[in-house]
């Protein structure tokens, strides 16, 4: 920022931060695509009944990822490396707190609009999206904050790490050893797992400024509130999409089965575009 040309600073941060969303949108899509290959509507409805969990994932993943790296960035443009690693530190353990709270809501599924019919179905997917939880939140966060320390293209390459490993092992679980849409959820959850890997190495070994070290950790300096206000805003656009997509299964749940699986399809379609002009803006 202090030796290039805004338009190739941008260029820089976003490109590699446009993709990292895209793929983001590709590994979410690849779950329903895989689970459509079954020709089994009943499972294509379940994932999508799903997707509010996924979405509220998200929301606290960026909540903390966007305010951290807002903090973060300040700190680094202020010459503060100890409250970098603080806040940084304090994202790690938060998000894995917040994920292990969500690993315990998966009773709960009647609220997205599972019926007699998609119940099992729905209840496998979440059970392994749910344990999954604390990965999921931390490594979409960590991206964020790679992203912040000006390494745009390692955050890519840790969002590609676990949508590979999830393309590769969709096909595997779910027609291969035919476990259906809980097949997908394990896939999904093994690449969230190989991507935090990636940023726990990033973290240690690469980063100079970044710490996911307990020592770190402190809830000292305003840092909590600091990192959640800041990060609120992007957190409530999730949780009202995750509200309204709750809010359209029960409306069309009442239809059948079938309405539902559409919508899913077809919202996860839509999250292109809106995938899109998000990577932008955050790059």
């Amino acid at each position: 920022m202090r030796s290039m040309k805004v338009s190739k600073a941008v260029a820089a941060m976003a490109i590699p931060s446009v993709i990292s969303s895209l793929v983001t949108v590709v590994y979410n899509m690849a779950d329903t695509f895989f689970v459509g290959q079954t020709g089994d509507a009943l499972q294509v409805a379940a994932v999508s009944l799903t997707n509010p969990i996924f979405i509220l994932l998200m929301a606290f993943a960026n909540m903390f990822g966007m305010g951290g790296s807002a903090v973060a960035s300040m700190a680094m443009g202020e010459g503060k490396p100890k409250k970098v690693k603080n806040t940084t530190a304090f994202i790690t353990y938060a998000s894995l707190a917040v994920g292990i709270i969500i690993a315990f809501m998966s009773p709960i599924l009647h609220i997205f609009g599972a019926n007699t019919e998609t119940y099992e179905y729905a209840k496998g997917y979440i059970h392994y999206i749910a344990w999954g939880a604390p990965f999921i939140i931390w490594s979409a966060a960590a991206s964020f904050v790679v992203r912040a320390e000006g390494a745009s293209k390692e955050a890519m390459i840790g969002s590609m790490v676990g949508t590979i490993a999830n393309i590769v092992l969709d096909p595997l679980f779910i027609s291969g050893l035919h476990m259906g849409a809980a097949g997908a959820a394990i896939a999904t959850t093994i690449g969230n797992i190989l991507a935090s890997l990636y940023f726990v190495w990033y973290f240690l070994k690469r980063s100079g400024q970044l710490s996911i070290l307990p020592k770190d950790f402190t809830l000292g300096e305003n840092i909590p509130q600091r990192v959640c206000t800041t990060g609120f805003p992007t957190a409530i656009f999730s949780v009202l999409m995750s509200v309204s997509t709750i809010v359209v299964n029960q409306i069309l749940v009442k239809y059948g089965n079938a309405p539902v699986a559409a919508i899913g399809i077809v919202f996860k379609a839509n999250m292109f575009i809106t995938f899109l002009q998000m990577g932008l803006a955050n790059g």
